[in-house]
């Protein structure tokens, strides 16, 4: 049971997390689509004596050189690792210095360098956030830059309980205030306690603090939105804080794989304006990917119940969720991963989708489907150019129909007696008609009488057309222009009110 101080701070963070005007975050009725800009094995690139067959460049000069053609992909978003030095050969999960730059990933130059040619390039960088828990600097709770005493961490964690931690017994008031309830959104009696490192005590006003520095510090640097890491391991209304005053562009969290109901009630409780899902972060759709991955020729159960999978069709208490679902086929934490020695991980022996009709129709369904779609670099880049370009072909279709995360999604039941999928998806600027399974003699849009429309994509078992105003030939999206590169500014020269921490 909480403590009466726990409450009272809980109700402090409430209040302070609505004390300033609010903006809404990018992302309802959002076309932009992201892309996801590295895998698991990325850190390891650049140690020629350890895994020379990565080759000697860091992964920053990779993303610099990348850039051109990340926007040639017309991607508009690039969602970089944990930004922060973690340590060792590190993939950055386990952060020790928050405000160190430099990491595996490369130096704080070459960090700086991969940014700021992404936005000269029209592409907003994305920083992957792990504020759940946190690393020791060489013990288990030691933190430095940010400096943190033991009442930063959760007062049931195992560093105050196992024998052999140099916090072993330490008395309870020197702790910091138990994990909280995750209410009203959340079925567990506690967020979830990670037991690999430290988990941290947002209620902490010193936390919150140097936390919101941190964000400030990253925005400085030339990152522009928010990836939030395990955020079932802490409350939601922690995300409307930070994202209250570090005002990201975009905000999406992964919230514990298999529970959508928790996914939906953690969204709609990170609202910065309460009641405004407009104001509120966005979610990984882990029902969608899993539903295509489990049902790769049963084209039926892409339907759901009439509206569409996952997050993308429900419609739960009458509100829009795929305004908040960001889709996705594999991530660094899914699909095939390598140890260190170059053997498979187990449980990671294989990708969800084969390079083959699989992947191309998977990435059919969510590059033309409502929700904010994110592709894999590996998909992109490292799974050759025929995918490669059937990829930029569905986004160009994407963004010249102007579909969005918010747009209309007409399913064709005609198609389904045939089992074939097919759907129409209203943009802002056209409608868009996608096909997967059979052939034209199954479905095509004139099947349901639709007119007018021309040949965008075609690939292995699937089709996309698009319809727009007079019928014009075939278009290629326009680019974005460049954007600003701000001025880089250190922790120490980043001021917090008072006011944010009471």
């Amino acid at each position: 049971m909480r403590t009466r101080a726990g409450r009272i701070l809980a109700g402090a963070l409430l209040g302070f997390a609505f004390a300033s005007p609010v903006q809404a975050q990018s992302g309802f009725d959002d076309d932009r689509v992201l892309l996801q800009g590295f895998y698991w094995e990325s850190h390891r690139h650049g140690y020629p004596d350890r895994f020379p067959q990565l080759g000697e460049k860091k992964w920053y000069e990779i993303l610099r050189e990348a850039a051109p053609h990340i926007r040639e992909g017309r991607f508009d978003m690039v969602w970089l690792p944990p930004p922060s030095f973690a340590g060792g050969m590190s993939a950055g999960y386990n952060p020790r210095q928050y405000y160190l730059l430099a990491n595996t990933y490369g130096s704080f130059e070459q960090h700086r360098e991969a940014l700021t040619t992404l936005l000269r390039n029209g592409v907003e960088p994305i920083a992957d956030i792990v504020i759940n828990h946190r690393d020791g600097s060489k013990s288990w709770a030691d933190f430095v830059n940010p400096d943190w005493e033991p009442g930063s961490i959760c007062r049931h964690d195992e560093v105050f309980h196992r024998e052999g931690s140099p916090l072993f017994g330490l008395p309870e008031p020197l702790r910091g205030q138990p994990e909280e309830r995750p209410y009203p959104y959340g079925s567990a009696w506690h967020t979830y306690a990670y037991e690999g490192f430290r988990d941290l005590d947002h209620t902490n006003a010193v936390v919150r603090r140097d936390l919101l520095r941190y964000l400030l510090q990253l925005k400085s640097m030339g990152y522009r939105g928010w990836r939030y890491d395990m955020v079932h391991g802490f409350h939601a209304r922690c995300i409307a804080l930070y994202n209250q005053w570090s005002r990201p562009t975009f905000s999406v969290g992964e919230y514990d794989w298999d529970k959508q109901p928790e996914q939906r009630g953690w969204t709609w409780h990170t609202a910065t304006k309460p009641g405004d899902l407009k104001t509120a972060s966005s979610v990984f759709d882990f029902s969608t990917m899993f539903t295509l991955k489990v049902n790769k020729t049963n084209y039926a159960a892409w339907y759901g119940y009439g509206n569409g999978i996952g997050l993308i069709g429900d419609t739960t208490a009458g509100r829009p969720w795929k305004q908040r679902a960001v889709t996705f086929l594999e991530n660094h934490d899914t699909g095939y991963r390598t140890r260190e020695d170059g053997r498979p991980e187990p449980g990671h022996e294989h990708d969800s989708f084969a390079n083959n009709h699989e992947v191309e129709q998977a990435y059919a369904y969510i590059l033309t489907h409502p929700g904010v779609p994110c592709v894999y670099w590996k998909h992109y880049f490292d799974w050759g150019s025929g995918l490669r370009e059937k990829i930029r072909a569905l986004v160009n279709a994407r963004k010249v129909a102007g579909v969005h995360s918010g747009s209309a999604l007409d399913l064709q039941e005609n198609a389904r007696e045939k089992g074939v999928y097919a759907a129409r998806v209203t943009g802002k600027k056209g409608e868009l008609y996608v096909r997967i399974a059979g052939s034209d003699g199954d479905w095509q849009p004139a099947s349901s009488g639709y007119r007018d429309y021309r040949e965008y994509a075609t690939g292995a078992g699937w089709k996309v057309w698009v319809k727009l105003p007079g019928n014009p030939a075939v278009k290629q999206a326009t680019f974005r222009p460049a954007l600003p590169v701000p001025t880089y500014r250190k922790p120490e020269e980043i001021a917090i009110p008072e006011t944010w921490l009471k």
